[in-house]
């Protein structure tokens, strides 16, 4: 395509690009593009302005030499913008003609030294400054913000003509290039695309579109040289009036009343109800226009230009997977501070063991310079009476600060300082997660467990404990298994023994992980920081050195060494048994579909039939994910916490699941008889469904592969994938060898010691004082108290409490400690809670034993403490626990 003349002497030298749909990834472009520049004679000086985007350049340049212009003795290159799609071609046009000045605004020379990487001269020019081409004169205007801080227009009197780059644009492709060759029938094409462009570029700039018009109304125009699409020869007033049009604020309102947008998502209805009830507490305020948009149900479009409009903005967002959701994240992002700072805004939200999507909210409005009132409203779980009130009262408070009622000096994450929260030594507070039990080093409560994701309100401090002062010597220290107790007796032993030598032994090919989140593994993938208790330098930092996928055959504790499959044998002057357990299957009968007996399931032969699985590490759990891929019917035997969790995730891969659990209600452990009653009133209402009081009897099997189950009711299930989730068993076998004595697991006292000199046993294999814990928490700690006792004797396991929470299926649980619901001298306190929740503490001889939450599990730290310190029932009263 050739050049077209716009003047004399002024022509367009751009390019067509026809076939772009998608223009800086945010825009939409049917019509395709263009890339305007332009070339301007005068009789003693050429200036071009603008370039073309790269891929563009030779064409541009076969433009430029039909014109006749000298490319290597170009005088001046102006960038109106800097945006590559205008400016990207500078740096191959100064190859060309090294002498050219660049001439722009000053932020815009900053860019371009960026953008082109190369030495140029430049003329920095303001608001009025001139540069005389001979008889044509450049007279250049500020105009920022159009839609970088660095655009400007420039006005060539002469010929009446004004080149404003992004400003009166659009991305409308025609080869026809002026106003007044659209085709009639493109014509409302056309249009939509001018407003598209408008609304997407120009109209968060609104202010400054208006400044722009205010500078260039008196001056003489007829020809608009815009930076894409048409050139404007004939309608150059009327695109400009429209901009005013578009640009001008709505008059003041006659009836007075203010506006509010309340933005949200809600995963289950509770932050709505919390963003309808916010609302009538700001109507009770005075008079207001209130917008309240579901964001998934509306257009984004709309929902920003309601935001932009309002004199107040609230965003509310539910906590999932430690994160507000995407809907509002992505609301947020189209406002910036320019056009939207300084609107009084909020953030709301309910939330399960953590509630970061609040304090997500309010960085973000503090980006964008917003006078925020709060803090936010977070509230745990389905809002009860007492909090939809709450909810009211924000909205109370919120309206009065937009009606200026009230002023707020709210400045959010603003934390107390180191000096203000060190204890009098001066060290770091120790924080513990009530949920898993681990333990962090920092000055307050991390935001975020990251572990299991609870957020910093089921965190309790912890004391610090004094180590042993020990000799420091070279013993060998041996640690068979890597789960929690095998990794936190290793980092005990180094942190009381810096000189001797530790080594893990462990049949898992991979080095010590979280294990609470491999439920999590089959829905979704997990980063390696998140996943790994320590990153791999860890170990090397601390001299720890690691056998994976290595299995011990034996141990001679008598001549201290173990023997490994691998044909090694290791010495050892302390060993410590954290081998863990294995998981359960009851002896079960394989039976083809006519009833014959093909064989007998068990614990350990279990992976020879297709489709049958467990979960006991990450192996397994990537196993059932691809099984996953096919499967339509799942079923999962045993209604414990594991079980149900993995029901829970295996359903959300679009799986139908079935529980079927064989005793008559679920986690008789954790929950009394009326606290299992609502347990699983609130999952009856999941997709997951659940049979109680019954067993599996057979599997029934077709080509080695899983078709179906029958239970003991005489019942057939089908099935693509059975799962089996009734429990687990200490691997004792190697203890056996090593001469330890066993009960259901092996026996240990206080200190983590067997019967056997220098063999320590902890987590889930070992039993202490008749109980098997088999919990992430209690291996946590018997892992550190073997691995100090491994050192120096000088630890004990003693005031742990039990507890655990369940947050799926619609279901949130909290239940700490180790009791008999049936015990008749328990003495129970209900509390007064709004119906689908439940709080129940439990008194033996006036202390506190045992505690269930339901519903609101934000007294779960207090509970957990209580039953630590064994408060009476009075100081329960007295502390709030019981309402």
């Amino acid at each position: 395509m050739r050049s077209l003349e716009v003047k004399d002497d002024i022509h367009w030298v751009g390019a067509l690009d026809p076939d772009l749909r998608i223009f800086d990834i945010i825009m939409y472009t049917p019509n395709g593009t263009t890339y305007n520049s332009y070339v301007v004679k005068g009789s003693e000086k050429v200036a071009i302005f603008e370039t073309v985007k790269v891929q563009f350049f030779d064409q541009y340049i076969a433009r430029l030499k039909s014109l006749n212009v000298d490319i290597n003795n170009i005088d001046y290159i102006v960038v109106d913008h800097t945006e590559p799609d205008h400016a990207g071609s500078v740096a191959k046009l100064l190859e060309l003609s090294p002498n050219a000045k660049i001439v722009g605004s000053a932020p815009a020379i900053k860019f371009m030294r960026k953008i082109a990487n190369t030495d140029f001269k430049a003329i920095v020019v303001n608001d009025k400054d001139t540069i005389s081409l001979g008889n044509k004169t450049l007279t250049f205007i500020s105009a920022p913000f159009l839609h970088w801080p660095d655009s400007i227009y420039t006005y060539i009197k002469e010929d009446k003509v004004l080149i404003t780059c992004d400003s009166f644009g659009s991305h409308f492709c025609f080869e026809g290039v002026f106003d007044d060759l659209i085709p009639a029938e493109d014509h409302d094409r056309y249009m939509e695309s001018l407003r598209y462009y408008y609304d997407c570029i120009m109209g968060p700039f609104k202010p400054f579109v208006l400044k722009a018009i205010e500078k260039i109304k008196d001056l003489d125009i007829d020809t608009i040289c815009t930076g894409h699409g048409p050139v404007l020869r004939t309608t150059a007033w009327d695109i400009v009036n429209l901009y005013k049009e578009w640009s001008t604020p709505a008059s003041p309102r006659e009836d007075g009343k203010k506006k509010v947008t309340i933005s949200y998502v809600s995963a289950y209805g509770y932050t709505e109800q919390l963003a309808h009830k916010i609302a009538e507490g700001i109507t009770s305020t005075g008079a207001y226009e209130i917008k309240i948009y579901n964001v998934i149900h509306h257009d984004m479009k709309d929902i920003v230009a309601d935001i932009s409009d309002s004199d107040g903005i609230l965003f509310g967002s539910p906590t999932i997977v430690s994160e507000l959701l995407e809907p509002i994240r992505d609301v947020l992002s189209k406002l910036n501070p320019v056009i939207h700072g300084g609107k009084v805004a909020a953030a709301f939200g309910s939330y399960g063991w953590s509630g970061e999507a609040v304090p997500r909210i309010e960085t973000r409005l503090e980006e964008l310079k917003m006078n925020i009132y709060g803090p936010g409203l977070k509230i745990n779980f389905k809002p009860s009476e007492e909090d939809l009130q709450k909810a009211f009262e924000f909205g109370v408070g919120f309206g009065e600060t937009v009606l200026q009622k009230k002023k707020s000096e709210y400045i959010p994450n603003n934390k107390p300082t180191l000096e203000k929260i060190e204890d009098p030594t001066g060290e770091l507070k120790l924080w513990k997660c009530v949920i898993c039990g681990e333990i962090f080093e920092s000055e307050l409560p991390p935001e975020i467990c990251p572990v299991c994701g609870a957020g910093s309100d089921q965190f309790v401090e912890v004391e610090r404990e004094n180590a042993a002062s020990v000799e420091e010597n070279n013993d060998k220290y041996i640690i068979i298994g890597n789960g929690a107790a095998g990794f936190y007796a290793a980092k005990a032993i180094r942190e009381n023994n810096k000189k001797g030598e530790i080594t893990i032994v462990s049949k898992e090919e991979v080095r010590s992980y979280f294990r609470p989140q491999l439920s999590d593994l089959i829905t979704k993938d997990i980063p390696e920081n998140k996943f790994y208790i320590a990153p791999e330098k860890w170990y090397e930092e601390n001299s720890i050195r690691q056998l994976l996928g290595v299995t011990v055959t034996d141990i001679i504790s008598d001549d201290k060494v173990i023997k490994l499959d691998n044909g090694e044998s290791l010495n050892y002057d302390k060993l410590i048994l954290a081998n863990g357990s294995y998981n359960f299957i009851p002896p079960t009968a394989v039976i083809s579909p006519n009833g014959d007996k093909l064989d007998e399931l068990n614990s350990f032969n279990y992976s020879k039939i297709n489709g049958v699985y467990t979960i006991k590490d990450v192996n397994d759990t990537y196993e059932v994910k691809n099984a996953l891929k096919d499967s339509k019917n799942a079923i999962v035997i045993g209604g414990g916490l594991l079980g149900l969790e993995a029901a829970y995730e295996i359903s959300m891969k679009g799986t139908n699941v079935t529980v079927v659990e064989f005793l008559p209600r679920l986690l008789p452990r954790q929950l009394d008889e009326d606290g299992s009653k609502l347990f699983k009133d609130i999952i009856d209402k999941s997709e997951v469904n659940v049979i109680l009081g019954e067993c599996c009897k057979e599997v029934i099997v077709e080509n080695n592969t899983v078709t179906a189950i029958k239970l003991a009711s005489g019942k057939i299930l089908n099935c693509d994938l059975l799962l089996f989730s009734v429990g687990v068993r200490p691997h004792c076998n190697l203890a056996k060898l090593a001469g330890v004595n066993i009960n259901r697991g092996i026996l240990v006292n206080d200190n983590m010691e067997t019967n056997v000199p220098s063999v320590y046993a902890c987590g889930d294999v070992a039993e202490l004082n008749g109980i098997v814990y088999g919990t992430w928490p209690a291996a946590i700690e018997m892992g550190k108290v073997a691995g100090t006792n491994a050192v120096s004797s000088c630890k004990s396991f003693n005031k742990f409490v039990s507890s655990v929470m369940f947050n799926a299926l619609g279901a949130h649980v909290f239940s700490a400690g180790s009791v008999d619901f049936a015990d008749d001298s328990l003495e129970e306190v209900a509390n007064n809670v709004p119906k689908d929740q439940y709080s129940k503490l439990f008194f033996k001889d006036d202390k506190l034993v045992a505690g269930i939450l339901i519903g609101g599990l934000g007294k779960a730290t207090k509970i957990l403490s209580g039953i630590g310190k064994g408060i009476s029932k009075s100081d329960a009263l007295s502390s709030g626990l019981i309402s």
